[in-house]
């Protein structure tokens, strides 16, 4: 562009703002906040594959756990079909528990949920 003289003014400057984004783009360059966001897209594709990796060990506890129950629970139908046949008085089992949980912990406390497992399923196989 030249003025009223001919002289030559050099390039028409750019309107106010079209540089702007570019500066911007610069000024985070230069401040590595590029290089952050690709630090962390980087853990986050790591903790996304430890995920995934939880995931299915979870999976496959899952499924042991449901053998473990299936085995448990397999134990004890045959146990009732054979509590019918031979019944055992529920004193008795009482004071078996008591004895083996005396002798596994050192004391003489006993698990409230063992006991009511017990004499159900001695109630149940007497039927």
């Amino acid at each position: 562009m030249s003025d009223q003289d001919g002289k030559d003014q050099g390039p028409e400057p750019a309107p106010e703002g079209a540089n702007a984004h570019q500066v911007y783009l610069d000024l985070l360059e230069e401040s590595g906040f590029f290089q952050l966001i690709n630090h962390l897209e980087e853990s986050l594709k790591a903790i996304a594959g430890e995920l995934q990796s939880f995931s299915e060990n979870t999976k496959e506890r899952m499924k042991e756990t449901e053998n473990l129950a299936a085995h448990v629970l397999t134990l004890e139908l045959i146990l009732a079909v054979m509590l019918k046949k031979y019944p055992i008085d529920a004193e008795d089992l009482k004071a078996e528990i008591k004895d083996r949980a005396a002798a596994l912990s050192g004391n003489e406390g006993v698990s409230p949920t063992v006991q009511a497992l017990a004499l159900d399923l001695v109630e149940k196989g007497g039927k």
